[in-house]
């Protein structure tokens, strides 16, 4: 196999995966990859662990390592014209408000269209790093760092929980309360996608406690405009916990379509309308709107903003939400 025409897709291993068998991990972060086909890539020297070199598929991975798997170069859509709008920007960082579908760090099936991948090829003469991540089909704000030192400060923040961050979700149903929380424990589920999160028992050996903090911004029937702030970082808990509650997040392929319409839905071309027609929306609508933290050099507090996108005020106004109320969410002063 000729190394110089492959390219390296890093995974970053994040504190829920701390501990996991490396081909369960591979399987879990590539959608239709099974273990056994993760096995054969470690045996193939095609995945290395870094610092430390190849590892075998039984190796057990834990937060903070970065896994490096090496595959030849894919087919993807042209990344010119995406457009990445900058919310802040100073001698240190950059605030920016990702598109929705747009992933933030190379993957399985994403290399150069990624955000960070970008954002390098237009700011070359910086040392840009994410200090944090969000799903792909997720919008809004996510901070860059523009050197190691604030890179390493501003992920300290995010790791202790210092970061105070809001989320909007367009939601089915109707919520009985103005605000409310949700404490729910969370777990892997077993399934075919690999990726399923569910509520269990807070007695569960297995169980994550989990909490998210819920605020109703604007009502229509059967729909509504939430402000969701999660006490804690669980995989997918804003869109387990809403589901959890009767108010799933509308355009959501998983929780809201289910794992056999989800594992149709991420193949390639499969047809928009369809997916509108099932689950309201191309994409799950939700939005990173809000982070407090402090400046990682003068450890002033800040909180930066970013506005809705044009999708999700779209699809507010074809549901009926009037958001007029709500300067501060459209960006409409």
């Amino acid at each position: 196999m000729e190394s110089e025409r492959l390219i390296e897709i890093p995974f970053d291993v994040a504190p829920h995966e701390h501990g996991m068998r490396l081909d369960m991990f591979l399987s879990r972060r590539m959608k239709r990859m099974s273990r056994t086909l993760a096995a054969k890539l470690v045996r193939q020297g095609r995945v290395r662990r870094t610092p430390i070199g190849v590892i075998k598929a039984s190796a057990r991975v834990y937060a903070g390592d970065q896994i490096i798997i090496q595959r030849k170069p894919l087919k993807e859509a042209p990344w010119e014209d995406v457009v990445i709008p900058i919310i802040y920007e100073d001698h240190r960082m950059l605030g920016v408000n990702k598109p929705g579908s747009l992933v933030v760090h190379p993957t399985a099936s994403h290399y150069h269209r990624t955000l960070i991948r970008i954002l390098r090829s237009r700011r070359q003469n910086e040392a840009l790093d994410l200090a944090h991540r969000i799903d792909k089909e997720t919008s809004g704000l996510v901070l860059v760092a523009k050197d190691f030192t604030t890179s390493s400060h501003l992920k300290k923040q995010f790791a202790a929980r210092k970061v105070a961050k809001s989320y909007l979700a367009i939601v089915r149903g109707d919520p009985s309360e103005d605000a409310f929380p949700i404490d729910a424990p969370l777990r892997l589920a077993e399934s075919v996608s690999n990726v399923v999160m569910e509520v269990t028992r807070s007695d569960d050996p297995k169980a994550q406690p989990a909490l998210t903090e819920v605020v109703v911004l604007a009502r229509a029937p059967g729909i509504a405009l939430v402000e969701v702030r999660p006490r804690t970082g669980r995989q997918h808990q804003i869109r387990v916990h809403l589901h959890h509650v009767g108010l799933p997040i509308v355009g959501d392929k998983l929780y809201l379509g289910g794992e056999s319409f989800f594992m149709d839905a991420i193949v390639p071309d499969f047809p928009r309308e369809i997916i509108v027609d099932t689950v309201g929306h191309e994409r799950q609508a939700l939005h990173a709107w809000k982070a407090v933290f402090c400046h990682p050099e003068s450890g002033a507090k800040m909180e930066l903003s970013a506005p809705l996108p044009v999708d999700m005020m779209e699809l507010s106004e074809r549901l009926g939400l009037s958001l007029a109320h709500l300067p501060d969410v459209s960006g409409r002063m």
